[in-house]
């Protein structure tokens, strides 16, 4: 990495990260409500417990093809942005980027193991990225797997 390379802070990440699910959201919104409409699923449906222990099947369907739904489009989006360009639509709003710790320029498969890392980072409440704030380098923990560094642009 050259040395006029500042990296960037969670401060900086943290409104990056945000746009990019608001994105996701929309996306898997945009895909999940044709099942949505064909389940019947609406507010009235599954207005309290008794609701949806009644209807657990359908309420159980949707919730399961909602979260693999945002799973695939997330694991495309932050694979195909990051591998070709280093950032996505967040990071470029931002004025950030992904670049590897060694040098070179991002790989579709440096990106892929980086989103493998997401999941690691997310699973203990969020301290893969909360570490951010507090590494010496501002990785995360996906950034440490992926050998990644994320640099104000």
């Amino acid at each position: 990495m050259p040395a006029e390379t500042v990296k960037a802070g969670f401060w900086q990440r943290l409104p990056a990260f945000i746009i990019d699910n608001i994105i996701l959201q929309i996306l898997t919104e945009i895909i999940i409500t044709p099942l949505k409409l064909n389940l019947d699923i609406n507010e009235t449906r599954f207005a309290s417990i008794e609701d949806i222990i009644q209807n657990l099947d359908t309420f159980l369907i949707y919730g399961l093809s909602a979260i693999a739904i945002f799973i695939t489009i997330s694991c495309f989006y932050f694979t195909l942005f990051h591998g070709s360009t280093g950032q996505t639509i967040g990071k470029k709003i931002m004025g950030v980027k992904v670049i590897p710790a060694v040098g070179g320029v991002m790989t579709y498969k440096k990106a892929f193991v980086r989103y493998i890392g997401y999941g690691i980072s997310e699973i203990p409440l969020f301290l893969g990225f909360l570490w951010i704030a507090f590494d010496k380098n501002k990785q995360g923990w996906h950034d440490k797997i992926a050998g990644t560094y994320v640099v104000k642009q």
